[in-house]
């Protein structure tokens, strides 16, 4: 019987060790030369139970690998826990002043199609002018499906972040009624769609534009209060996410030798939990942005392909604007690029928050987003689409005219223009649509 497992770091504090360079080997074949990811996991494996890992951790100073654990494979599935710097990673040398500084551990995000840089900012926790400079990026809009982008991702003590994160909060406060930016209204655009988008309420941007009305025109230029953190739904729900998580207890890891007798002791799983839900904080960010009635599904969808299939999903794309609808068609007819889309603002169900494009992670724990893997991700598409399909989601892999097979949305019954139609009559807010499903 084969053994589904992952190991999870975590540093002296009990917080995920990100960036961790390791390789698992068994017995002299090297199967896994990896990066731990935020939450401290490396590559999912799988070999026979009884299988023991070596673990070679590489040493920030000299670039060595140094064995630091060995596990052995238990159960059909399990999740391993290593700690540091104690016995299972002592030499690591991960103290708490390296554990908890503000020290820039540089890690990748791969471009895909449609995406935009403000986007991958707020995904990523940083900002675009930082992306910029440290992508040496002529603009916002200097980026394209299959580029890597490095993404700063700071690490630093629990207590001064959260002194930090008052901070902001308060000064946002006091910010928010002086910073103000202009906003140029396009086609479709309503006043409730701005509102939500810029995190200002309907009434305070008729009262700072002298508005008596909630009609727009084209090209209108509009005062709006420059605020953070638009999308207010998504809090909620990431809040509880984390809740969830911190309820699940973490399996305990027993060593069979002392320090003093073994280099590298085997460490076995005590008592195993199951694998905690596989829709991780950037899915939740996506999910958040999708209609009500299309959440749940796709929180669903991505748990049921985990559990049948051991395919962990990433959604790449969700809601889009008229305005970015318009920018992505635009790309290979009037702007740089190849063709993307063939729908305009308003003839994509990603622009009433209804669809998601998802591609999954490699065995490596990344995703490969350019040309040459196109045929392993519809290969694998193709094997989970049936999932998708038995909760009741229509994939674009069965298309006739545009096969998209990435593409999974919710079957409403309704046509482009009902749907225009349907999200006008909400004042411009496709999440306020109710459908009869």
């Amino acid at each position: 019987m084969d053994c589904l497992a992952n190991i999870k770091f975590l540093d002296a504090l009990d917080q995920p060790i990100e960036g961790l360079i390791h390789q698992l080997w068994v017995g002299s074949i090297l199967i896994s030369d990896h990066v731990t990811i935020k939450n401290g996991e490396s590559v999912w494996i799988k070999r026979p139970v009884g299988t023991i890992i070596d673990v070679l951790v590489r040493n920030i100073t000299s670039g060595n690998y140094e064995p630091k654990v060995k596990v052995q494979l238990i159960g059909e599935k399990t999740n391993f826990i290593v700690r540091s710097p104690k016995v299972l990673l002592r030499g690591v040398n991960l103290s708490a002043k390296d554990v908890a500084t503000g020290k820039y551990v540089k890690s990748t995000y791969i471009v895909a199609g449609g995406d935009y840089l403000s986007r991958i900012a707020d995904d990523s926790h940083t900002t675009t002018t930082e992306l910029i400079l440290l992508n040496n990026l002529k603009s916002d809009v200097d980026i394209y499906p299959g580029q890597i982008l490095k993404l700063p991702s700071k690490k630093e003590d629990v207590s001064k972040l959260t002194v930090e994160r008052n901070q902001k909060v308060q000064e946002e406060k006091s910010n928010q009624q002086r910073e103000i930016k202009i906003i140029v209204v396009q086609q479709k655009d309503s006043l409730g769609l701005i509102a939500k988008l810029t995190g200002n309420t309907v009434d305070e941007i008729k009262t700072l534009n002298g508005l008596s009305s909630v009609k727009l025109i084209k090209n209108q230029k509009l005062k709006v209060y420059d605020r953070k953190g638009a999308f207010p739904n998504s809090k909620p729900q990431l809040e509880n996410n984390k809740a969830k998580e911190k309820s699940e207890t973490s399996p305990t890891v027993k060593q069979d030798a002392s320090k003093d007798v073994e280099e590298s002791p085997v460490a076995k799983v005590e008592s195993v939990n199951p694998v905690s839900s596989k829709v991780s904080q950037r899915n939740e960010k996506a999910i958040a942005r999708l209609h009500p009635q299309v959440r749940g599904l796709i929180r669903k969808f991505i748990n049921d392909v985990y559990t049948k299939h051991q395919v962990q999903l990433v959604i790449v794309q969700d809601y889009r604007t008229y305005t970015q609808q318009n920018a992505l068609y635009a790309k290979g007819r009037t702007d740089s690029g190849s063709v993307v889309t063939n729908a305009k603002g308003g003839q994509s169900n990603h622009n009433f928050a209804l669809a998601v494009d998802v591609f999954p992670l490699w065995e490596d724990g990344q995703l490969h987003m350019d040309a040459k893997s196109d045929a392993r991700n519809i290969e694998i598409l193709k094997k989970i689409a049936p999932v998708g399909k038995s909760l009741g989601l229509e994939w674009g892999g069965d298309w006739k005219s545009i096969v998209d097979n990435p593409h999974f949305q919710l079957k409403t019954g309704k046509s482009m223009v009902q749907l225009r139609q349907l999200t006008q009559d909400a004042d411009g807010d496709p999440l306020k649509v109710k459908y009869n499903v």
